[in-house]
């Protein structure tokens, strides 16, 4: 069976860049955003910065009446202790504190997972880490030659859901990717290089919903990364799903590809 599961990070936009949530004011655009997806039969689960629980509880209200999965992506996205045992701990609390249950998943900030981390995850009952981007960036180099495939790893009981790559360059595959190079570009890409049975996309809500107080904020490099085909991203996304529903993929939650290949 081929799957796609579609995540998305709720975090401050651009990655925490620039510590402002104006898209979370902007509840009309959200659902706008949402409704397009579950149009599409879209399956959404999303990785949430553990202070979002508590911070914002009425954007959580609105990803929930849209049927999303959450699982948690560190506590306070800071990226100089993205995997440590006490933001895991904050997270794994907060998600409790909101759903009275706890998380089976874990994304760490901009893919920095450790060993160490692994460990706390696995000592702290999560059911599959999903961090790793075994792409050139970010992190260059750190993950280039890690398994891309679904997989536990070697010394602990927890699964391992990468972020897909495709091609054997390792493009990712994400929004943000297909904004910059164009859908066009990574439908030829698909025609060339045969894509795998499991897809795990990667998207942030800034990818669709264009804010230009947080925009101005951002260094110059991300401006001209991030500023490309800018208020497209919802589009390129529909052409994206319309293409899967063609190869027949079924969409489907994180969950989902954690009991396809539980162990």
């Amino acid at each position: 069976m081929k799957l796609f599961a579609f995540t998305i990070d709720l975090e401050a936009e651009y990655a925490g860049t620039v510590d402002q949530y104006e898209i979370f004011k902007d509840h009309a655009a959200v659902e706008e955003f949402l409704s397009v997806m579950k149009s599409h039969g879209v399956k959404l689960t999303a990785f949430t910065v553990g202070k979002v629980f508590e911070q914002f509880p009425e954007i959580i209200r609105i990803f929930e009446k849209y049927n999303c999965e959450f699982e948690v992506h560190s506590y306070s996205h800071n990226p100089d202790s993205p995997d440590s045992g006490k933001e895991m701990e904050k997270a794994r609390a907060a998600y409790f504190q909101y759903f009275g249950k706890y998380p089976k998943g874990y994304r760490a900030p901009q893919g920095r997972i450790s060993e160490s981390g692994i460990q706390f995850l696995a000592l702290q009952g999560f059911q599959y880490d999903s961090s790793i981007f075994p792409t050139y960036y970010p992190n260059p180099f750190r993950y280039i030659h890690f398994n891309r495939n679904v997989h536990y790893h070697e010394k602990y009981n927890i699964m391992e859901i990468p972020l897909t790559s495709i091609t054997p360059f390792r493009v990712l595959l994400s929004i943000s990717y297909i904004k910059f190079f164009g859908i066009d570009f990574f439908i030829k890409l698909f025609d060339r290089f045969r894509l795998p049975d499991t897809i795990c996309f990667d998207s942030h809500l800034h990818d669709f919903i264009f804010k230009e107080a947080s925009f101005r904020k951002l260094p110059l490099y991300l401006k001209l990364f991030c500023g490309r085909n800018a208020s497209r991203g919802t589009d390129y996304c529909v052409k994206l799903l319309e293409f899967l529903k063609q190869q027949g993929y079924t969409f489907c939650y994180m969950s989902d590809i954690y009991s396809a290949h539980k162990r």
